[in-house]
Order: structure tokens, then C-alpha cells, then sequence
């Protein structure tokens, strides 16, 4: 029964984050929680990552970081250079990603690998039993990354990013609740 009482009867979300410092391929790169102030770079990140698109407005990020309640969104920076970011909205027992990018120069280093675990993470902590996300369904060099990291394909979701008329495979992984891990 205990398995079905985080169902029914659902934890508080804990979303808290404290920044640190993290050394990656001889690098160091702060990590924080976003906010408002990081809106401009974001976008600026998404332009240069999206070739000039940016797949999400000043409004979407600005209405996504006041959803303290059940959103997290993570920046990476190395000095003043945004050089990534994730997004994850807790649902239930589910972890979402709504987001994530690399610059370009920075890819193939460990941060994106290094952001969706870090958000696995917190999504176990607060009692998720699987994590999702969509990518688009030619962006083979993400979805390599999110295999490696446990993610397998679950369905196709057609004409997803509609303005570019391309779709997204939607991802799941499994996770365990490290409390019922503790029980079994």
C-alpha cells in the first residue's frame, strides 16, 4: 500500500537549489537556480543554439520562473557567459523536461549529461517514478545524450514544433524512488 500512498496522497514538491561551482573537463562553471535577470541570455543562448530562432519568448521563460511551486530552472555559466541551461516542471510522480540547451562551443563537455542527471536527481528526491521530454525528431546528437542517460523513445507527437512543422519523440525514463528502494 505504501507504494500507492505518494499517489494518492502526493509529497510536498522541494524544488530548493543552492548554487555551487563545478569543475568539468579542466573548467569551471557556476550553477545556480534562474531568474528573471538570466531571461536576456537565455534567449541569447537560444538564438545561437536554434540558428536564430528562439523557440521560447521573453514571456514563456518569464512565466515559467514563477512557477517556483512545481518548476526548476537551472543556469550555467562560466564567468559571465551563459553557457547552458535546463528546465524540469514536476507533475505528480513525474519529472519534466521542458528544456535544455548547450551553447554550441560548450557541447560535448559534460554539461547538458550533467543537467539532466542533476535534475534526475532532484526528481527523485521528490518521489518521481519516471522522467519525460520531447526532442525533435532529427536532432540525433540530443537524442544520443539522452539514451546514454537511460531515456528511451515512447511515442512520436506529429507536428509538435509547428512553426517549423517537424516533430518530436517523446521520451521516457524510468526512475526509482530512492525511499522504496530503501523498502524493497
Amino acid at each position: 500500500m505504501k507504494k500507492f500512498s505518494l499517489f494518492f496522497h502526493p509529497a510536498e514538491i522541494d524544488l530548493s537549489f543552492s548554487p555551487f561551482a563545478l569543475r568539468l573537463d579542466n573548467q569551471t562553471y557556476q550553477i545556480m537556480k534562474a531568474s528573471d535577470e538570466n531571461i536576456a541570455d537565455l534567449l541569447g543562448l537560444e538564438q545561437e543554439v536554434y540558428f536564430g530562432r528562439t523557440p521560447w519568448s521573453r514571456f514563456s521563460f518569464k512565466s515559467e520562473l514563477k512557477k517556483h511551486a512545481n518548476s526548476l530552472y537551472l543556469v550555467v555559466y562560466q564567468g559571465s557567459t551563459l553557457v547552458g541551461f535546463v528546465g524540469m516542471r514536476m507533475q505528480a510522480q513525474e519529472g519534466h523536461i521542458t528544456n535544455i540547451a548547450v551553447k554550441p562551443a560548450f557541447q560535448k563537455r559534460g554539461i547538458g549529461g550533467f543537467l539532466l542527471r542533476t535534475m534526475i536527481e532532484i526528481a527523485q528526491k521528490n518521489h518521481a517514478v519516471q522522467m519525460t521530454l520531447e526532442v525533435r525528431s532529427d536532432n540525433y546528437n540530443a537524442q544520443s545524450l539522452y539514451r546514454k542517460i537511460g531515456f528511451r523513445d515512447n511515442f512520436i507527437r506529429k507536428n509538435y514544433y509547428s512553426a517549423e512543422h517537424a516533430d518530436a519523440v517523446s521520451m521516457i525514463k524510468k526512475i526509482a524512488d530512492r525511499e522504496q528502494e530503501e523498502v524493497n
